[in-house]
């Protein structure tokens, strides 16, 4: 089947339903490529910049602990013991609900060792804060003699184990904070290749829709306008009164038909004057 025999309302159709199919091939093309780049971007929102700022919280709990407790081996009196224990409570609660904030962002794999060595660590150093808090509730601080031999032992227990502990859970905060911070800077990488991809894609899409577009109106608009300009003509000549002219064929479609109705018309009309001549 020829082209030109095809219906003009199909011919429209077929054009239609083929621009409506390229805008959805755009649209497809282009939510897959930006589905990517939420990917990563929704990773280092959700996960990464939230997790960096939950070890950071950690990190600053813990040293103001530790703060505390330096508070705590130099203080005068046994409220000011007591205050700085209730400090330490305090702050022990607040790195619980931070950590438990923190724990459903934690990935498998190296970050997940790491948060556990965090919390072995920091059993650890809880376990040593008690018995310094022990010990320093248990200083009589009514004698010159007595509190200046708490003090001495308080000072050892502060600046050895204890020490050691709180610095062996720092440093692994500090490398939950660099590992966070690598992953971020992993996906920020790998966003400017797929925004790349995704504009030549999108864009190489476009212009092949552009220009599909423009095809399938050029092709359409001449499949019409031609057979429709020799109609005109040939109705003109036989207004004119040209009955020598032959209408050209042009397909089945509307057009078709109407120049074939036209070269009837014209073939009547011719043999209607030669037979009117023949008689006068």
């Amino acid at each position: 089947m020829k082209i030109s025999d095809v219906s003009i309302g199909l011919k429209l159709g077929i054009g239609f339903f083929a621009l409506v199919l390229l805008t959805a091939l755009l649209g497809a093309v282009s939510f897959f490529q930006l589905s990517r780049i939420h990917h990563n971007a929704q990773e280092i929102a959700s996960n990464l910049l939230p997790s960096g700022g939950y070890t950071g919280e950690l990190r600053v709990l813990m040293n103001r602990m530790r703060r505390s407790e330096a508070g705590m081996i130099t203080a005068r009196s046994t409220a000011e013991v007591r205050a700085f224990a209730e400090q330490m409570n305090a702050l022990a609660k607040d790195l619980e609900r931070v950590e438990a904030q923190y724990e459903p962002l934690v990935t498998a794999g190296e970050e997940r060792e790491a948060f556990q060595t965090f919390r072995t660590r920091k059993a650890v150093y809880y376990k040593l804060q008690a018995n310094l808090v022990d010990v320093a509730k248990a200083v009589d601080f009514s004698t010159n003699d007595t509190l200046a031999l708490s003090a001495d032992a308080l000072s050892g227990l502060f600046a050895g184990e204890s020490e050691t502990a709180f610095v062996a859970a720092a440093e692994t905060l500090s490398e939950l904070q660099k590992i966070n911070s690598a992953q971020a800077d992993k996906e920020q990488a790998e966003v400017q290749p797929v925004f790349q991809a995704a504009r030549v894609w999108v864009l190489g899409t476009l212009a092949a829709c552009v220009a599909l577009a423009v095809v399938l109106g050029v092709s359409i608009t001449r499949l019409v306008t031609r057979p429709a300009r020799k109609a005109v003509s040939a109705a003109r000549a036989i207004a004119e009164g040209d009955l020598t002219a032959a209408m050209p064929a042009h397909g089945k479609d509307e057009m078709g038909q109407l120049l074939s109705a036209l070269e009837d018309m014209r073939a009547n009309l011719a043999r209607v004057v030669t037979g009117v001549r023949g008689n006068a």
